[in-house]
């Protein structure tokens, strides 16, 4: 994938990033792989989309209307969900939820556009910063949704219920210990959603055993720094 690039990208990396394109394309729980690989298509409209950056403008998002520049046949609420996604995440509310699901949208076939989405954007935005041309889309996998057990939920606090009982790294008999990310127990009723995203976003960053010739305050110190800049408070 990153075979153009003389800068010294880790095999790890590449490897990950490599999975998570083939499963992109690969039927998931609640979409299609042809459905998922539109997400992506839109995800990277959304970046030249004349609507949304009106929007980005604009003292609030959701005083603009419009039409977005789409580039699939994808429901127009899920267009619009996914382009404020990928244009403009800091100002997405409840109210934009709300939508999605009174337009019969269950919380789980939110999360799993969410998986998809913030997965290719990792990938997307990396290539960007190397100076690469878009990765060419795979092939979308034909078959049916996969489908998933019905997950044991509860309500955390957050949009979407979460998750309890999973048996992922951080979680204690369906109970959230220090280690387990909120992102991770905001998007563990799609565990397939969680791996992917995990898949793309472990490997740029580690919080020891860091594998590069830096200390770990100085590792601290450069993503805090991008963070700031970034506007991510996290």
């Amino acid at each position: 994938m990153y075979e153009h690039t003389s800068y010294p990208l880790r095999e790890g990396l590449i490897e990950a990033h490599e999975k998570v394109w083939e499963s992109i394309a690969e039927p998931g729980p609640f979409w299609t792989g042809t459905e998922r690989i539109a997400m992506v298509v839109e995800s990277r409209a959304a970046t030249s989309c004349r609507l949304c950056a009106k929007r980005r403008q604009a003292l609030s998002p959701y005083a603009v209307d419009g039409v977005h520049d789409n580039e699939t046949d994808l429901d127009a609420v899920i267009v619009d969900m996914i382009h404020r996604v990928r244009s403009d995440p800091g100002r997405i509310t409840r109210n934009m939820f709300d939508q999605v699901m009174a337009a019969g949208i269950t919380p789980e076939h939110y999360i799993e556009i969410v998986g998809v989405v913030n997965s290719s954007v990792i990938i997307d935005t990396l290539h960007a910063a190397l100076g690469l041309s878009l990765a060419e889309l795979p092939t979308p996998q034909p078959d049916a949704p996969t489908g998933q057990p019905r997950a044991n939920v509860t309500d955390g606090g957050a949009w979407v219920p979460i998750a309890v009982g999973n048996e992922r790294p951080g979680m204690i008999n369906g109970l959230s210990n220090n280690r387990e990310p909120n992102i991770a127990r905001s998007m563990g009723l799609v565990p397939s959603a969680v791996e992917l995203f995990f898949t793309a976003f472990r490997p740029h960053y580690a919080l020891q055993n860091i594998p590069l010739d830096l200390k770990q305050s100085q590792a601290e110190f450069i993503a805090s720094r991008v963070s700031a800049l970034n506007q991510c408070f996290y």
